[in-house]
């Protein structure tokens, strides 16, 4: 009798632990397929009032709504992007911490970054971009150049070691870009850093620095109201906000090209089922009149991939900027 009751108990805690088992896979597959059931944070890695902080708010609000839930935007500023992607890479992968994302923090920050916490290959879902943008070169009004064979033949003539350029800092997307062109076109400039482009452009503008290296967004502004003067488009075809400002590959410099594009990525294991509807929703939102507007007014381009095309994109960057910083001798801070 005693064994028997002993074999019950037995039989009785296995029908537990199997049931609890099976609740527990039935709760994650719910989730899963009723996601999202409470708000989502997105994360904007930089200060409130910049270019990313602007598209990631109107970004929320349009994905909130193809997604029918509320989307908080949360800006966690700081070196270079990395604190904000740091903290969504240590988030639970669950759909409900989101990162805007770009190249800086992505491809270039594990470069120069000394101990960053986190593998942009390993410790991030990629779930799709949003918009892609050149970045662009614009001068001082006052120097002597129009195009990008001007700026060659002034650099090895008579403007031969006075020509300097600004960037956002060491690193960059600007500060790559000037290497790049340098690169391309065996010309030399001084590098002046500032810890943003918006500290940049007052110096541009007055003739302190020749020229200042940005994304398109950021100095659209400068551009209309006849500020600074556009030279180049480091793209391979025009922008469709500037269509008379040639590009790179039109000058004949195809390497000298720099993309600067947007995405939305998780922490890493982010279950398939919520990749897939969170990319789903972001065509949606992409597709929204707001975000055309604001798209446009930016002079951005709507950029959509697959989780797989932004995927790989990601990785070429990688691998595109390590080879650049290190060819440039940046040594890690």
């Amino acid at each position: 009798m005693l064994n028997i009751i002993k074999y019950k108990q037995m039989s009785l805690r296995r029908i537990f632990i199997t049931l609890s088992v099976i609740c527990f896979f039935c709760s994650e597959v719910l989730a899963q397929t009723s996601y999202p059931v409470k708000p989502i944070t997105l994360v904007v890695p930089y200060a409130t009032g910049g270019v990313s902080d602007t598209i990631g708010r109107v970004l929320g609000q349009a994905l909130g709504n193809a997604l029918r839930q509320t989307i908080v935007v949360e800006n966690k500023g700081g070196a270079g992007g990395t604190i904000g992607a740091a903290y969504v890479a240590k988030s639970q992968p669950d759909g409900y911490t989101l990162l805007l994302t770009s190249p800086p923090m992505v491809a270039v920050a594990p470069v120069l970054i000394r101990g960053l916490s986190y593998n942009s290959d390993l410790d991030f879902t990629p779930i799709g971009t949003i918009i892609v943008t050149p970045n662009i070169l614009v001068v001082n009004n006052n120097l002597p150049i129009k195009t990008l064979t001007d700026l060659i033949s002034y650099a090895k003539g008579s403007g031969k070691d006075s020509l300097s350029y600004a960037s956002a800092g060491p690193g960059s997307s600007g500060h790559l870009s000037g290497q790049i062109l340098m690169n391309a076109t065996d010309i030399n400039m001084v590098h002046i850093p500032y810890k943003s482009s918006g500290q940049a452009f007052p110096d541009v503008i007055s003739g302190q620095v020749s020229m200042v290296f940005d994304s398109l967004p950021s100095t659209i502004g400068f551009i209309r109201s006849g500020q600074v003067k556009p030279l180049l488009v480091m793209s391979e075809k025009r922008s469709q906000t500037l269509p008379n400002v040639q590009t790179a590959k039109e000058a004949g410099f195809p390497s000298a090209t720099m993309n600067f594009w947007m995405g939305i990525e998780g922490p890493a294991n982010l279950p398939k089922e919520i990749v897939t509807k969170i990319n789903i929703a972001l065509k949606e939102a992409m597709n929204s009149p707001e975000m055309i507007s604001h798209i446009q007014t930016l002079g951005a381009e709507t950029y959509l991939t697959s989780p797989d095309e932004f995927k790989s994109l990601r990785h070429g960057d990688i691998e595109k900027y390590n080879k650049l910083v290190k060819e440039m001798g940046l040594k890690p801070l």
